[in-house]
Order: C-alpha cells, then sequence, then structure tokens
C-alpha cells in the first residue's frame, strides 16, 4: 500500500491493478487501492479474471467504477469476457472500434450471444459452486504444497501464505531449471509463469517484483487446480514432480 499511496497522486486518471495474482495467487487490498484511486479523482479498475470463480468478488461493496472478467478462467467459452462499468456515463469510455450503434457504440460487430449466454450460465454455476469448490480448492493445494516443500530440501512457496487465492500455487526449487522439470514431466500441465508470459526466454517480472534472483525465478514453477481435479491427482503429481527435480539436481550436481 506504501508503493501505491507513493504512486497515486493527482495526475493519476485511473489505477488498474488484478484482483489476485494469477503467478502467485497473492489477493489485492482492492478495497483500500479503490479508496486511494478516488481521493486523488481517478477511476479505478480491477481485472478479476483470475479471483471470478474462485473467492467473492463484489464490484459494488469494493468500490470499484470497472471490473473485467474472462469466460474460460471460470469454465466458460473461450474468446468471450465482460466489462462491468458502475457509473457508465460518468465513466466516458471510447471504443477501440468503430462501427454499428449497437451496445451503445462501444463495439461494433454483431454481438457474440451463444458465448454472452454461456458466460452467463458459467457465472451463475461459479457463484452456486464457490464455498464448497474454493474449500476443495484450497485442500487439494495444501496436500500437494506441503508433499512437495517436505520432499525437497530447500523448496518454499512464493506469494502471500493466507491472502491468497485456493487454487494456485508457486513453487521454486533451487538449482534446477524449470523448463528442463517440465520437459521431464509430459504427462502434467505445469508452466514456469503466466500464460502472457509463456514463450518469454526471461524470468517472470513477478517473481522478480517480489524480491527471487533470476537464478531462483527460473527455478520457479507455478501449479494450477481446477474443479474436476482429484486427491488422486494430486498425490500423484507431487510424487511425479518430487521424483524427477530429484533426478535432475543429480543430474546437475
Amino acid at each position: 500500500m506504501t508503493a501505491a499511496a507513493e504512486a497515486i497522486n493527482a495526475n493519476t486518471l485511473l489505477v488498474s491493478i488484478h484482483t489476485a495474482n494469477g503467478e502467485v495467487g497473492t489477493i489485492q487490498p482492492i478495497v483500500a487501492l479503490a479508496q486511494l484511486a478516488h481521493a486523488a479523482g481517478a477511476l479505478m479498475h480491477t481485472d478479476a479474471a483470475q479471483a471470478v470463480g474462485k473467492i467473492p468478488v463484489d464490484m459494488l461493496a469494493w468500490g470499484v467504477d470497472m471490473l473485467s472478467l474472462s469466460g474460460h478462467k471460470l469454465y466458460g467459452p473461450q474468446g468471450v469476457g465482460a466489462l462491468i462499468v458502475r457509473h457508465p456515463r460518468r465513466t466516458q469510455l471510447e471504443p477501440l472500434g468503430y462501427g454499428g450503434g449497437q451496445e451503445r457504440g462501444w463495439r461494433a460487430g454483431t454481438l457474440n450471444v451463444p458465448g454472452i449466454v454461456g458466460l452467463g450460465a458459467a457465472c451463475a454455476l461459479s457463484s452456486q459452486l464457490l464455498p464448497e469448490e474454493s474449500s476443495s480448492l484450497a485442500t487439494l493445494r495444501d496436500e500437494f504444497e506441503a508433499a512437495v516443500l517436505s520432499a525437497i530440501p530447500g523448496a518454499y512457496r512464493n506469494g502471500n501464505p493466507q491472502n491468497r487465492l485456493p487454487n494456485n500455487t508457486s513453487l521454486t526449487i533451487p538449482d534446477i531449471e524449470a523448463d528442463a522439470l517440465l520437459a521431464r514431466l509430459p504427462t502434467l500441465a505445469l508452466s514456469t509463469g503466466s500464460a502472457c508470459d509463456a514463450g518469454t526466454v526471461e524470468p517472470s517480472p513477478i517473481l522478480i517484483a517480489v524480491g527471487l534472483s533470476r537464478k531462483d525465478a527460473r527455478a520457479t514453477v507455478r501449479v494450477g487446480l481446477g474443479r474436476f481435479n482429484t486427491l488422486q491427482e494430486v498425490i500423484l503429481a507431487s510424487s511425479l514432480l518430487t521424483l524427477q527435480a530429484s533426478r535432475l539436481s543429480q543430474l546437475l550436481a
């Protein structure tokens, strides 16, 4: 919050931040940030794509002006998302593409009706399942973390240990290359960072920002759990990961 207070001032027009970080899972203090933004006369937007369906999301209670989300993050159709604007007339959005007059002139082209309906259905289902699903995901995540951290000396978790999403974890395994580890785990869908940075050769800027060295950032794997994962899968995944991490460490020793 100190950095935000220093960065937000009378020249700030818009404050935009993820509701929760997609790599390390940390949930941001959205209410406090919205208050800072409004005190400076700025609008507040939060990208809740990672949070919707994982934690309670209430833009009115948070006091944000705009909230965006993505369908595929909550088991809806790919290629559809939403921007929710609290006060459309005051916000004065400008379209990226001009065309017909539908949707108040904010967008052109024919609406993706099946995608919109699918997104609505996915949101309704996620809301219904949220309490049970969030608890279940946190239990599976904790099981995975405990198995890996107890089996690999020196391994550690990144991000806030309490105030975080229930479904993901970021684990650093010292003295290995995460890319090499993932290559040894073809049956597991893991990553070294966010999908937005896939294919880059640089270490995750998120991990660098939270204080990891470039070496440790390159030794970090990101694991995401979902609605259909089971305890058996988590046990198998942790066993495979620890086994291959041990073998890779021996090769590099």
